[in-house]
């Protein structure tokens, strides 16, 4: 074999020698939304939501009118049923779902606004699923479908808001990821996302 190849050969060994992957350590939450409809008649709404592995779960609902000012929220806390959150389960480790990959936000002034944020923590990464606009989700509909019926389910849930509960924006923890090295690499810091 020439020595061209053989280094060629060399060199993909040695990057793959060091590649590293990602594990989940431990997963502290089942998923986070956050949806914006903007009615340009009268306002908008914002809904985050964040479940959590033994089904208790944080809804925020805001409101702002056109004439602007602090927005109204409302915080609800509940627990899923076992077979509501076993639901959820097979609706987020669906196929379809899994394998959708968005761009990153951009900023700039959005037309038509309705978003749809959708982060859940994976075995190997952090899945960040964000849409700007309904048509931004049009190809993506069938996939979609049986996450937004539960997340509808969610919302539409007979729960009365929590008086002593201050809005964090349905903060969730943050996610560890455990880097496994090669035999014989220098251990870093395990790897954390929001």
């Amino acid at each position: 074999m020439p020595r061209m190849k053989w280094s060629a050969v060399a060199l993909v060994a040695l990057l793959l020698g060091q590649v590293s992957a990602q594990t989940l350590v431990q997963k502290l939450f089942v998923m986070r939304s956050d949806t914006t409809t903007v009615d340009p008649y009268s306002g908008m709404t914002r809904v985050c939501v964040v479940v959590f592995p033994d089904g208790r779960y944080r809804m925020e609902r805001s409101y702002q009118g056109l004439s602007g000012g602090a927005p109204q929220t409302n915080v609800y806390v509940d627990t899923l049923k076992p077979d509501e959150l076993n639901n959820l389960h097979v609706v987020l480790d669906n196929q379809d779902l899994e394998q959708i990959k968005t761009p990153q936000a951009r900023g700039g002034i959005i037309e038509n606004m309705d978003t749809l944020s959708l982060i859940i923590p994976r075995e190997h990464n952090l899945q960040n699923i964000e849409f700007a606009t309904a048509a931004e989700r049009k190809p993506y509909e069938k996939a979609l479908k049986p996450f937004l019926n539960s997340l509808k389910a969610i919302e539409k849930r007979k729960v009365r808001a929590a008086k002593n509960e201050q809005p964090n924006n349905c903060q969730a923890p943050r996610v560890l990821y455990r880097t496994m090295l090669p035999p014989g690499s220098s251990p870093t810091e395990d790897q954390s996302q929001p």
